[in-house]
């Protein structure tokens, strides 16, 4: 459970350099700046958290859990794919902001199958609670943007997120 919740630390942690980084997007406006550094700010306190929730169950001696690593590795090296780019800053506004949402979607899944899955009730309000703030940035960054394109910027399958 250990290394689980550390791949899931270092996923938040890279997430939130990610956002520090779209911060200076030379084609962010102040709002979109101002909803990327919440995000990063976010992203840092759910890896404090979950780094508490994993120090306390070292502490207790509870190192069972029923959540897979591969969803959250995979995670974990997409969003370094994506972190690349914006250090590089080979991403377009649009693309930027597409990536947040794919990420925050990604993070929103693996969350509530977390919290699903996991037999321990701290770690299935946690995992809850994550998803939750997932599912804001995402309403955040598309209420975003259907304000600043008036429907002709990023379309967004609905159909396809989760609950």
């Amino acid at each position: 459970m250990k290394a689980i919740l550390q791949t899931c630390i270092d996923v938040e942690e890279r997430v939130g350099e990610i956002y520090q980084q779209l911060v200076n997007h030379p084609d962010a406006n102040d709002e979109l700046r101002e909803i990327w550094q919440e995000m990063a700010d976010d992203e840092m306190r759910h890896a404090h958290r979950i780094r508490l929730v994993n120090d306390r169950f070292e502490i207790a001696g509870i190192m069972a859990c029923s959540l897979g690593r591969e969803e959250v590795q995979e995670l974990f090296d997409r969003a370094g794919e994506i972190l690349l780019d914006a250090q590089e800053g080979s991403l377009s506004i649009d693309e930027a902001i597409y990536a947040s949402v794919e990420l925050e979607d990604a993070f929103l899944k693996t969350h509530l199958g977390y919290a699903e899955s996991g037999n321990q009730p701290d770690l299935q309000t946690m995992f809850k609670a994550l998803a939750e703030a997932d599912r804001e940035h995402t309403v955040r960054l598309k209420s975003y943007l259907n304000r600043m394109n008036d429907g002709d910027g990023l379309v967004f399958d609905e159909s396809s997120e989760a609950p």
